[in-house]
């Protein structure tokens, strides 16, 4: 989704390399296949690629649900517990919206491994705010 249609296009999200899989807020899903510019020093996946998966995920299935309104969406906190090292294969991240207020929306997101394994465990709160006139 790198020429995305509905313009949340994210050269980030194109850098790491996320394949989306759906952007529903009650189940959103990226993967991304590890590869060696995603590794820390000592071969592991780097929590810093968990961590902004769980935002692209989480701020994008947002502003897609808020657009409609008028709205934006943006990070405001993210909390990730690393469970499991990743070393190979792909990582998956799905995303569910527990809440789905009027200025913020609050996710529980899981990081899987190729094996179904629980890697990492996140809660991410995006702060949901009027689309600023552009100039």
């Amino acid at each position: 989704m790198a020429d995305d249609p509905r313009g949340l296009r994210s050269d980030f999200d194109v850098l790491i390399g996320t394949e989306w899989l759906g952007d529903d807020p009650d189940r959103a899903r990226v993967r991304v296949p590890l590869r060696d510019e995603l590794r820390q020093p000592f071969g592991l996946l780097h929590g810093g690629v968990m961590s902004s998966l769980v935002e692209s995920i989480c701020s994008r299935s947002t502003a897609l649900a808020v657009a409609d309104q008028g709205m934006i969406a943006m990070g405001q906190s993210i909390s990730v517990n690393f469970i499991r090292p990743i070393t190979e294969g792909a990582i998956e991240v799905e995303a569910r919206a527990r809440h789905r207020g009027r200025t913020t929306w609050v996710w529980d997101v899981e990081v899987r491994d190729d094996e179904v394994r629980l890697c990492a465990l996140a809660q991410m709160t995006i702060a949901v705010r009027p689309q600023p006139d552009r100039v």
